[in-house]
């Protein structure tokens, strides 16, 4: 009796076997209705959320890549331009130097005309008050060598002559 008894614990009773599976089978087909779904939608809430934000995320990208592209290129066009710029001060500053030295060599080259006809004039002024003073030694001399009183305005003239003579030769 025994091996009856071991075989009727071990293998269960069919009504009791089948009201476990039925009941098994409603609690699946409970938690499918009640929990599966609802949690499924959820899943599938959060999947479709999560798709839209790499899509965005995607396009953010693409769109933080063409504008780094643009600032770029706009950097690059400003280089240029700048570039531009300063070769052209560059340039003019070039052009001003050399302008400026042009100038300063036509001034100095003035002055130097300058004060070579002040020193033509002072020259000329010099003779001419040299020939007075030699004009008027020689009268005097000639006043004291006659005594008397000469003619001035002729003898002026002929030592005057005399005088141009003496310094042209």
């Amino acid at each position: 009796m025994q091996i009856i008894d071991i075989l009727e614990l071990l293998i269960p009773d069919v009504w009791t076997a089948i009201t476990q599976l039925c009941a098994t089978a409603v609690l699946f087909f409970l938690m499918y209705k009640l929990a599966w779904k609802p949690v499924k939608k959820i899943l599938d809430t959060r999947s479709k959320f999560e798709q839209e934000k790499l899509a965005e995320a995607e396009a953010l990208k693409k769109e933080n890549e063409e504008i780094a592209k643009q600032a770029k290129d706009i950097i690059s066009d400003a280089n240029r331009d700048a570039e531009a710029i300063v070769k052209e001060a560059r340039e003019e500053g070039q052009t001003l130097k050399n302008e400026l030295i042009e100038e300063g060599k036509k001034q100095s080259a003035q002055l130097l005309e300058n004060a070579k006809h002040d020193m033509e004039m002072q020259k000329t002024k010099m003779m001419e008050e040299m020939r007075s003073e030699i004009v008027d030694t020689a009268i005097s001399a000639a006043e004291k060598v006659l005594q008397s009183k000469v003619d001035e305005e002729a003898e002026r003239q002929s030592i005057n002559s005399f005088v141009k003579e003496v310094i042209s030769k």
